[in-house]
């Protein structure tokens, strides 16, 4: 069984309702676009209520974008190798993939806007790692076209060679004090819906 991603079985009924029509692609790559969406945005209350059954729920929600025949950058989401996890729904580019990879130089930059850590409440706008293709080689490869768990923790990026605009909406996983729930923790607390 693989460290970086576990397919979930989700009814659609639970998939995030959004509109990707609502904001400007043109002219974008994954490092400019970037939103933080608030629980309401998703027009979905089911999925929350689904997180809640299992003692979870989001306190962070990100939409990402990758354009057709582009590459997101390779990072992990801490600098600490703490195994995070998140549910991961793809929209657009079928054929398109999420990598996990090893890298013989890695960088740790700042996320924080201003000078070092910037923390809110439920998040920690601090440290990340990152790396460069050159240096770096593919450990797994996975089409995440349907609802996943995956490893943000590890080194990742998007993969969409098609011609086809990719859009992915991630909802960090936390209890219900609000802690980040880590890979482990999540596959047996998700064990009967995992596949």
């Amino acid at each position: 069984m693989n460290q970086f991603c576990r397919e979930i079985k989700l009814p659609s009924k639970m998939f995030p309702n959004i509109d990707f029509s609502q904001w400007e692609t043109e002219g974008y790559d994954w490092i400019k676009f970037h939103k933080i969406l608030q629980p309401h945005q998703l027009n979905n209350d089911s999925l929350f209520e689904y997180l809640k059954l299992h003692n979870l729920c989001s306190m962070w929600i990100e939409l990402f974008y990758t354009p057709s025949f582009d590459d997101g950058v390779i990072h992990a989401d801490n600098s600490t190798g703490d195994e995070w996890t998140k549910i991961y729904f793809q929209f657009g580019a079928k054929g398109s993939t999420m990598r996990w990879w090893e890298s013989s130089k890695i960088t740790e930059v700042s996320t924080a806007s201003g000078h070092g850590g910037d923390r809110t409440k439920y998040h920690d706008h601090g440290q990340v790692l990152i790396a460069e293709e050159k240096n770096s080689t593919i450990l797994f490869e996975k089409d995440l076209s349907t609802p996943h768990l995956v490893n943000v923790g590890k080194l990742h990026s998007s993969h969409n060679p098609t011609n086809e605009k990719r859009f992915a909406l991630t909802l960090a996983l936390h209890d219900l004090d609000g802690n980040r729930i880590l890979w482990e923790d999540a596959l047996n607390r998700l064990s009967k819906d995992l596949l």
